[in-house]
């Protein structure tokens, strides 16, 4: 996690090639778990849209498990 006070040039780079290289790279690597990079802009918000991103992302890993687990019982 890194928090900074000012969004400059250099952050629009870094979520840019988070998005498209790091994340899906270590992902397709598979040795490293699975990652995910979200940005949070509001200091008053942080805590409820990091909170709201965790649900979203675990909700998602279940739906995909279910999914998985009736493919393979229906086959």
């Amino acid at each position: 996690m890194e928090v900074k006070g000012y969004r400059r040039e250099d952050a629009v780079v870094k979520k840019m090639t988070m998005e498209t290289y790091w994340v899906p790279g270590v992902n397709h690597a598979g040795k490293y778990g699975r990652w995910a990079f979200a940005e949070f802009t509001d200091v008053y918000e942080m805590q409820d849209d990091f909170a709201a991103k965790i649900k979203e992302h675990f909700e998602h890993m279940v739906d995909a498990a279910m999914t998985e687990t009736v493919a393979k019982k229906d086959a």
